[in-house]
């Protein structure tokens, strides 16, 4: 009883200052809204139980397309009954599981036929260059149990082939729930993780076009009921740590740069309860303090998601209550964006059956719930994979949401905001050439931003490989980059127009502006 008592101390006057900032933020400011345009974009009917989705441009025409699955087994219409006298007569319906949108400048075109993408039920989907030849390869975990994850190889932005066998990605044992890239030697290969509910698999890239498993060697062979997976850079010494997602105690474990792991989840604070289920994680620095805070999200009974805030010296501390974030304990999926693109990360995250959620940072580690306000809160429920990427280049991010209980191609209608896009090309050598494990700096008045270039998160997805900042109303800024391989690149006073794009590598510190794709 005292304990209550001193939580509600805590808590009441944090929430009257919540309805207070949230009404004022809401008079004061023009919020986005979210409207389903996946049908006016030509993406139709994609079938139901959705699965994963993803965007990445395997063209490099620097417009994001779209991979997304679902585990339909049947149609679900009436037909006729009919009277078979022969076993030829039995034919199953041909169902498409799997889509592949080429995005033309905004419209749609399904193209998974023509590119050699198979007809597949995948749970996850996520890109890298594992080669360094310059073009994204797509790697697919199939919903089936005990199967490996499937690698296809982008064949100069014209077909994909699967070469899952001769790369030497073959382990089985495990249903895949999340394959997600790193560079965790910083050896200029991007390295596969594959989570598994009962065995999990890492992958190192020999750099010939192989990997080779070292899980053990790596330290990282218990036996998890691993649900997901999320690398991160925890402690800000340019390697990669690996947190899992598990079904009990979550884990995070420390790159100790020498090719092995080290079990911190005790020290760290990022344990969790026993009794969680934990579906998602996701990392974001959303106070601006330098260090990648992280939100899980948890589902069945007794169980609300968390927010760690990193304390910077290898802790983390579980603000959930003060920051008004802990949503239902329904959670599927989670995502750090800034929808409003005002230069403070956002918080979205999805539900079995209750509504979506987007926490609108509004400063000083104060948060509010505002999906009803700007309509994605429920045009899709139970959404699965949520995607965020910019389709359209008009600078405000959008999403796709890929659910159980239908779809949906969310455009954000934008507002008075400034927003760049930075697309970043390694130099194919100490860096992978998609940059996956760069941290990028934004500097735009007071406000100091951080990203990294991603290789999966969520539960089982990836948002667009360009990171976006959105920068208010300033239209001048620096952008600081540290690459995988410890180079830098600095670039001051940056003029943004709106919407602002550029392409900036490593080989040169070169930056160009978006009106010129380069790769």
């Amino acid at each position: 009883m005292i304990r209550l008592v001193s939580k509600l101390i805590l808590i009441v006057p944090i929430l009257f200052l919540v309805l207070s900032l949230n009404s004022q933020s809401v008079e004061n400011t023009d919020l986005p809204q979210f409207s389903n345009v996946q049908t006016a974009t030509g993406i139709p009917f994609v079938g139901k139980i959705g699965q994963s989705a993803t965007w990445g441009d395997y063209n490099l025409d620097g417009w994001p397309d779209l991979f997304l699955s679902n585990s339909d087994r049947r149609p679900r219409r009436k037909r006729p009954r009919q009277v078979i006298t022969d076993i030829s007569q039995l034919k199953k319906p041909n169902i498409q599981r799997s889509f592949f949108f080429l995005n033309q400048e905004g419209q749609f075109k399904e193209l998974s036929d023509y590119l050699g993408i198979p007809n597949g039920q995948y749970r996850t989907a996520t890109w890298a260059d594992y080669n360094n030849d310059g073009f994204p390869d797509l790697a697919l975990g199939t919903i089936k149990a005990g199967m490996p994850i499937e690698l296809y190889k982008n064949i100069d932005g014209i077909s994909f082939l699967d070469i899952s066998e001769e790369a030497g990605i073959t382990k089985q044992g495990s249903t895949v729930v999340h394959g997600v890239w790193a560079d965790y030697d910083n050896d200029g290969n991007v390295d596969l993780f594959q989570a598994g509910k009962t065995l999990s698999f890492l992958y190192r890239n020999k750099g010939n076009g192989t990997f080779e498993e070292l899980t053990e060697l790596a330290g990282l062979n218990g036996k998890f009921l691993t649900n997901s997976a999320l690398w991160f850079d925890s402690n800000n010494d340019g390697y990669q740590d690996l947190f899992l997602v598990n079904k009990g105690s979550n884990k995070l474990f420390l790159n100790q740069r020498d090719g092995t792991f080290l079990d911190i989840t005790e020290s760290s604070g990022l344990e969790g309860r026993q009794i969680w289920n934990t579906t998602s994680a996701c990392a974001g620095d959303y106070n601006g303090d330098g260090y990648f805070d992280i939100y899980v999200t948890n589902i069945g009974r007794a169980s609300g998601n968390a927010l760690y805030r990193n304390n910077g010296d290898g802790a983390f501390t579980n603000i959930t209550l003060e920051t008004n974030t802990d949503d239902v304990g329904d959670g599927r999926t989670c995502a750090w964006i800034d929808f409003d693109a005002d230069g403070r990360l956002d918080l979205f995250s999805t539900n079995h059956l209750h509504p979506n959620r987007l926490y609108r940072n509004l400063g000083n580690e104060v948060f509010v719930d505002v999906a009803p306000l700007v309509s994605i809160d429920e045009p899709i429920i139970d959404v699965f994979s949520a995607t965020w990427g910019d389709y359209d280049r008009d600078g405000f991010l959008d999403v796709f949401l890929n659910g159980h209980i239908g779809t949906g191609l969310m455009k954000n209608s934008g507002n008075s905001n400034n927003s760049v896009t930075l697309n970043l090309i390694g130099n194919g050598l100490q860096t992978n050439s998609m940059a996956i494990g760069a941290r990028v700096e934004v500097i735009s008045g007071d406000e100091t931003q951080l990203r990294d270039v991603s290789g999966g998160r969520g539960c089982c997805e990836q948002d667009m490989l360009p990171v976006h900042f959105g920068i208010g109303q300033n239209k001048n800024i620096d952008i600081n980059i540290k690459w995988p391989s410890g180079n830098t690149c600095s670039f001051d006073n940056v003029v943004v127009e709106k919407p602002s794009h550029f392409t900036i590598h490593e080989l040169g510190c070169d930056i160009i502006p978006s009106d010129v794709v380069s790769n």
